[in-house]
């Protein structure tokens, strides 16, 4: 058995890898209302906040109900082993409940203290609180994982960053709109691995409908990120987000050789694709 640390435990069911993207998203947000490094300092720490909580909150009840399991459980990813944390007994589940109750409160508490109270901020905070606390005994046994990532990791994170600057505009959701898609589309390739062992659970999510119809990953994947690119397009036509957002579809290259190794080289390409999703924001913001 793989003995691991309680510290490189603790980081790996908090998914600390997930720090970037926020960080990206959030200063799309910043940047489009109007940059303040302290606004984009304040959303980042709120919104990782609530995202540790959620996935410590993901490893408790993924374990509990079943899904993570030494044997017939989910598989560990080529960029995390939360999966493994509980199963293998390198943290208990006490201190998986304390690093929930822990980040919840702490991003309660840093909001309350200096985040703008208006009614756009308030129901934006509530709306992370609310995926986080729900994903793993709502949203995901009943297959709409992609919509809370859209929610949570992309719309949310975004959008609420804008907001400490500024009110939200259409601008602010639209800009969501993108990033939140881009969240379901690495959420539905996050999940292609685990497909045989959500279905034994009742679980059919949008990767377990993908692989009944046959369909490639990369096939997918093409067309996933067709859809956001075109209503990035669409967007900028109606004059919602400025033309200069429309570098980042420089990336398409990139994109491309992403669905290419996700058939044949589905780690390499894994890492490919978040590159990609994780460059896009950057690029909108440049």
């Amino acid at each position: 058995m793989i003995e691991v640390n309680k510290l490189k435990a603790w980081i790996i069911a908090g998914r600390f890898f997930a720090a970037p993207w926020i960080v990206v998203n959030t200063l799309l947000g910043v940047k489009l209302a109007g940059f303040n490094f302290d606004a984009w300092m304040l959303s980042f720490v709120i919104v990782l906040s609530v995202l540790l909580a959620g996935h410590y909150m993901n490893a408790w009840r993924d374990y509990t109900l079943g899904f993570d399991q030494l044997e017939n459980g989910s598989k560990a990813k080529p960029y995390t082993a939360a999966s493994q944390v509980l199963p293998r007994g390198w943290l208990t589940l006490k201190e998986v409940k304390l690093s929930t109750f822990a980040f919840f409160a702490l991003s309660i508490i840093i909001f309350i203290l200096y985040a703008p109270k208006r009614a756009d901020t308030i129901a934006l905070f509530l709306l992370g609180i609310f995926v986080a606390t729900t994903y793993s005994d709502w949203w995901k046994p009943k297959g709409f994982g992609e919509v809370a990532l859209f929610l949570g990791h992309g719309f949310g994170a975004s959008t609420f960053a804008y907001s400490l600057v500024k009110p939200v505009t259409g601008e602010a959701l639209a800009a969501g709109t993108l990033l939140g898609l881009l969240a379901g589309v690495s959420y539905t390739v996050d999940q292609w691995q685990d497909v045989e062992t959500d279905f034994s659970r009742r679980v059919k999510n949008y990767a377990y409908l993908i692989t009944k119809a046959n369909m490639r990953l990369s096939t997918f994947f093409y067309f996933a990120v067709t859809v956001v690119v075109t209503i990035h397009l669409a967007f900028v036509l109606m004059g919602i987000l400025r033309a200069s957002t429309l570098k980042a579809l420089l990336l398409m290259p990139l994109f491309q050789f992403s669905g290419a190794l996700l058939d044949y080289q589905f780690e390499k390409g894994v890492w490919a694709a978040l590159t990609a999703i994780w460059l896009y924001p950057i690029l909108m913001a440049l």
